[in-house]
């Protein structure tokens, strides 16, 4: 007794230090890492279509590359579609300034000032913040084009391992039925999680787009990508990815346009995260609000905008682990809303 917990201190000094030295060394190669989870949560969705191609009787080379070509050749003319939207809109954002600084100004008159407090000058720095928030997103789309195409690459070498993964842990493994079976949950529970997430986000960025190029509002199609792109990124996400359209709607219409563009994405939103997903997903991968803010702040923090939108994922990953021992499956319950630590 005494023993063990003398140890204990040990342990979680051990634990702390290493979980130090792994936050640190991922960081120094986060560039690498980011690159490496896009290819294989992109290989994962994939997998699915290039098993079902298989099962027609294609070999699994030509369904792989069936597959990335049919995808490459999606990218190829949406990217054309959404980088010369981003370069226009990019080119207009000295125009939506100067528009956004004098309805700022507009409303700061009907606002007094008090000593050093100007509402005035509050307004000018949150257009000033807005503003630059528009050239951070059309840059990040413009730079993406690169690392589109590693990711794809990457994607495709290895879709061609995965596709025959199964048949590969049954010769390796053999007898080792336990192992076999927790690999085989393990990957079924995240490739179901990514597929899924893949297919929310999609539906939400279709509705908001077609309801957007109905209103009105320029470039739907590109905020259409923006919204499907940061949906990944819990909380705050879709916020980021609303601001241009709401800018624009309030140029356009006034203050009641971006209005109705807020109800509009705030109504999806909530259709296909409260509805559509617990019916399509289950309970069994949820997370707590405040383990997943946490986690979106670590993986911002480790791997930049890239863990921000892999924060899910690679949270997910980390809980479908812990779930498949018994011994930390109460850890990944503490990771799960109210209902699952009751359970502990």
């Amino acid at each position: 007794m005494n023993v063990n917990s003398s140890s204990m201190p040990a342990k979680i000094l051990l634990y702390s230090t290493a979980f130090v030295v792994l936050t640190i060394g991922m960081r120094e190669i986060a560039s690498i890492l980011t690159t490496i989870f896009f290819s294989i949560f992109l290989a994962l969705i994939f997998i699915p279509i290039v098993r079902w191609i298989k099962q027609k009787g294609i070999p699994s080379g030509l369904s792989v590359i069936l597959v990335i070509l049919l995808f490459t050749l999606v990218i190829l003319v949406f990217g054309v579609i959404v980088l010369k939207a981003a370069i226009q809109f990019g080119s207009q954002i000295p125009g939506y300034q100067d528009q956004l600084t004098a309805l700022s100004d507009n409303f700061a008159k009907y606002i007094p000032s008090y000593g050093k407090f100007s509402v005035q000058s509050i307004a000018r720095s949150i257009v000033s913040v807005m503003i630059s928030l528009m050239i951070s997103i059309v840059n990040g789309i413009v730079n993406a084009g690169t690392t589109a195409g590693i990711v794809i690459v990457t994607a495709a070498f290895l879709l061609i391992d995965a596709v025959n993964a199964p048949e590969k842990l049954d010769k390796v493994l053999g007898k080792q039925s336990e192992l076999q079976l927790r690999l085989s949950k393990f990957s079924k529970k995240l490739v179901k999680f990514i597929v899924i997430r893949a297919e929310i986000n999609f539906i939400t960025a279709i509705a908001i787009a077609l309801l957007l190029f109905i209103g009105g509002i320029d470039y739907a199609i590109l905020w259409g990508v923006l919204i499907f792109l940061l949906s990944y990124i819990p909380y705050i996400g879709l916020v980021i990815a609303s601001v241009p359209p709401i800018m624009l709607a309030l140029f356009k219409y006034g203050p009641l346009g971006a209005l109705g563009v807020i109800v509009i994405i705030i109504a999806v939103d909530a259709l296909t995260e409260n509805v559509l997903f617990p019916s399509l997903m289950g309970k069994g991968l949820q997370l707590s609000p405040a383990f997943l803010f946490l986690s979106l702040i670590y993986w911002n923090f480790v791997l930049g905008l890239g863990g921000a939108l892999l924060s899910i994922p690679l949270t997910i990953i980390l809980k479908i682990l812990l779930e498949s021992f018994e011994e930390t499956r109460w850890l990944a319950r503490l990771m799960g809303p109210i209902e699952e630590v009751e359970k502990v």
